[in-house]
């Protein structure tokens, strides 16, 4: 079971670490970034960031799959830095009924939809590809920060 799915470019830090895994009590979280699961120093980091209580993976996308597959009993905190990875996951045949997007920062091309989310054409088209499947699309930096329903600011954009 997931108990949330972000997409943060940070991945693992201390707000995920503590402030979201206290909002969303889960067994473990999961990193899914096939370059920080292939760079042992990334890695390592990452793994370090996580609360000791919780279990940590840090794992390419076919590598989340087959564990979400086989530990359906566990809860687990999902984070990417791609909203891609999310609809990767949910294209294999992963549960996934909400995303929180809470940092995607500023890069060249990307166009500010709130203090911690710009994005670009690709990211809307993924976006809109995970409403269109009936994903909830919550932007929030912090977990007590008020909902804002992204889809209906990308769609306000077109």
């Amino acid at each position: 079971m997931i108990t949330i799915a972000r997409v943060d470019e940070r991945l693992i830090h201390g707000q995920v670490a503590y402030a979201w895994t206290m909002a969303y009590p889960s067994d473990a979280v999961m990193a899914i970034d096939k370059e920080a699961a292939n760079d042992q120093i990334q890695k390592s980091l990452l793994e370090f960031a996580c609360p000791k209580k919780m279990k940590c993976f840090v794992v390419d996308e076919d590598s989340a799959v087959q564990t979400l597959k086989k530990h359906t009993d566990k809860r687990f905190f999902i984070v990417t830095k791609h909203p891609k990875t999310l609809l990767y996951l949910i294209d294999n045949g992963i549960d996934i009924k909400s995303v929180n997007i809470g940092g995607l920062y500023y890069k060249e091309g990307r166009k500010e939809f709130t203090k911690t989310i710009y994005l670009d054409q690709e990211d809307k088209n993924v976006l809109l590809e995970l409403d269109k499947k009936g994903i909830v699309l919550d932007g929030r930096t912090t977990a007590t920060d008020k909902n804002i329903d992204l889809a209906k600011m990308i769609k306000e954009d077109i």
